[in-house]
């Protein structure tokens, strides 16, 4: 009966502690996460097992239009740098938040990388703005 309890107090400790972990995302530095990207060739293939969730930072460059008429955050690491990234927003209360952003403006955001070939930035989808 007490091993039964042992057993039972673990689980919910590791539930929890799973729980936590989840729900706190990683921060990555954008610079170095785009070294490693020009790294293995433009192409963020093998960086997507580590990158789902992750808190990045940095300063807007421009807001686009993609084709269907999305917004696009083109982001790098400080005014006038070399752009990094584009973000798409997670829905559109985080669309919105995005369109309110200026060139120049610090941001942060919770996103998954996305699979980007050949170009010559990183792209992020489902952003959740903070």
């Amino acid at each position: 009966m007490r091993f039964k309890r042992i057993i039972v107090a673990a689980s919910v400790t590791l539930a929890a502690s799973m729980a936590t972990a989840e729900s706190a995302p990683k921060a990555v530095d954008l610079v170095k996460l785009y070294g490693r990207f020009e790294k293995a060739g433009y192409t963020s293939l093998e960086l997507m097992e580590t990158t789902k969730q992750v808190l990045i930072s940095g300063i807007v460059l421009d807001i686009s239009q993609s084709l269907s008429g999305d917004s696009i955050l083109k982001v790098g690491s400080h005014a006038g740098s070399q752009e990094l990234a584009r973000l798409t927003a997670d829905d559109d209360a985080q669309e919105n938040k995005l369109k309110a952003l200026q060139a120049g403006a610090k941001f942060k955001a919770v996103c998954d990388l996305a699979f980007s070939s050949g170009t010559q930035y990183m792209s992020f989808e489902g952003c959740v703005f903070k």
